[in-house]
């Protein structure tokens, strides 16, 4: 049996309802130290930000932490399918880091970003001015026309596979016993599945429940990510990034793991031992490295 999950967050010290077009609106949430450096976090392909929290909780006596769902992710109710690209996540984050400027007032700004948040961060066009530093937990980025070849195959049958998923559950037990026989799920922190099922799950009117990310919402989103990471330069980036990626002698389940090794413009670690869910499975370490190198890229100090 998955021990008890993690507390869930507190109540925030504030919500904000940010609109990002005309028919979504999502809810901002900060937390932390309101003094403190501020940080903007959010989550990866169809997870939620508070799934996180046993990794974003330990950043929360010094810095300043701004947490959101991606649009059709968490709290959020699904909207249209044909909404839900990397585009519109990009305009998304933007508007995300617009609306808490212009209301908890204007400070150097830090990204934590994990999968497709990373990848929507580094896809702005404003990224310069938005943001002082990043740091990326396993954005789907590799060079190497070999890398894309693996990419795009790779993407493809995860999407595939996705798209068959299961998406309804008659409990959250029901959903618990079904990611704990999965391969994918075997790293993961203690009580980090009851955590998923709590954050990733609503229930339904019929009394069981379901994904809140639903399986052709997240599979989009895996079928083209190989079509908008090729638009990344990471040669060419102003600004301080760590990127941590995956220990790539492991098995991967959902795209290969991120490789910028040699890119003279990132600062690239690979994290032994973990997988393309470092941050639910290594939380302390994924703290210590974000906060390392928010330290030593003078961040803090501005």
């Amino acid at each position: 049996m998955d021990p008890p999950a993690p507390a869930a967050p507190p109540r925030p010290a504030c919500t904000i309802e940010v609109r990002l077009d005309d028919e979504v609106t999502v809810p901002v949430r900060r937390y932390g130290n309101s003094d403190g450096p501020r940080l903007l976090l959010s989550h990866g392909n169809g997870l939620a930000i508070d799934l996180y929290y046993p990794f974003w909780s330990l950043l929360l006596d010094d810095f300043d932490v701004i947490v959101f769902d991606l649009r059709n992710h968490g709290e959020n109710p699904p909207g249209a399918i044909a909404r839900h690209t990397i585009p519109t996540l990009c305009r998304d984050l933007e508007a995300v880091g617009r609306t808490v400027d212009r209301v908890f007032g204007m400070r150097p700004r830090a990204g934590v970003f994990h999968s497709v948040s990373c990848l929507a961060a580094l896809l702005s066009p404003s990224l310069d001015a938005s943001y002082s530093a990043l740091v990326l937990f396993e954005p789907p980025l590799s060079r190497g026309a070999g890398a894309a070849r693996a990419s795009r195959l790779a993407c493809r049958q995860a999407a595939a596979r996705t798209r068959i998923r299961g998406f309804r559950f008659q409990s959250r037990e029901e959903f618990i016993d079904l990611m704990a026989a999965q391969p994918a799920m075997a790293r993961l922190g203690p009580g980090a599945l009851r955590l998923m099922a709590r954050t990733t799950l609503r229930k339904t009117a019929g009394g069981g429940c379901e994904l809140r990310c639903p399986p052709d919402y997240e599979a989009r989103i895996l079928a083209s990510i190989p079509d908008f990471a090729p638009l990344v330069a990471p040669d060419a980036l102003a600004l301080p990034v760590r990127v941590v990626g995956a220990d790539p002698n492991l098995p991967h389940y959902f795209v290969p793991p991120c490789d910028l090794s040699g890119v003279p413009s990132v600062d690239f670690r690979i994290l032994t031992g973990t997988t393309h869910l470092a941050q639910l499975e290594e939380p302390e370490e994924c703290a210590r490295l974000t906060v390392e190198f928010l330290d030593r890229s003078g961040f803090r100090s501005r």
